[in-house]
């Protein structure tokens, strides 16, 4: 999938960043297909394609003076990790209690996955939680969002979607604007 966001070169005080990874298209259609098959669903707002992407992890707002300090620790903690398949398993409502906000594609993580999630988090993380090596870590790829936490029956439902490869993450910039959210690429980091 060709990564629908735009380089910015213009100065931006502080950041909304997070480092992700974006299916390519033709796994982000069949997941498409696999929700459009699910029946008796509350209505949901589904997430605009070239938003759609996997957390490795959040950041949140990082001012602009940080910017080159936190392109050197996503550098190191991609030191030695290698390309990946990712796959994607089983669709959910999340959280898994009664009241779900997101509807979304869990995806298999192999090992190198969660450590490098680790590693970023213990470099970059700003809150405690997510520093805890054994943290919630749960990758998954939004495919929708309720309006509000709706009251629905926990859905569990395995997919037949081919496996992918990642071989870079990319760290993004989240930008809020009346028309709706985009993302813009910050930076690229390939994994050897």
């Amino acid at each position: 999938m060709a990564l629908c966001c735009r380089r910015v070169s213009r100065p931006v005080r502080n950041q909304r960043l997070f480092v992700a990874v974006y299916p390519p298209l033709e796994v982000l259609r069949s997941m498409v297909q696999a929700l459009d098959a699910v029946r008796g669903l509350p209505a949901f707002e589904p997430t605009p394609p070239e938003l759609v992407h996997l957390t490795v992890l959040f950041l949140g707002d990082v001012a602009a003076k940080d910017l080159s300090h936190v392109c050197e620790s996503i550098e190191r903690s991609t030191a030695g990790i290698g390309a990946m398949i990712l796959c994607p398993r089983i669709l959910v409502t999340l959280p898994r209690a009664d009241a779900a906000r997101l509807i979304a594609c869990a995806i298999d993580a192999p090992g190198t996955l969660v450590d490098l999630h680790r590693r970023l988090a213990l470099r970059l993380a700003t809150n405690r939680r997510q520093k805890q090596p054994d943290g919630d870590y749960s990758p998954h790829v939004t495919l929708g969002r309720f309006p509000s936490p709706t009251p629905v029956t926990p859905l569990e439902r395995a997919v037949a979607i081919a496996p992918f490869r990642i071989d870079k993450i990319h760290l993004m910039r989240t930008v809020l604007r009346p028309g709706g959210t985009r993302h813009e690429l910050v930076h690229t980091f390939a994994l050897e």
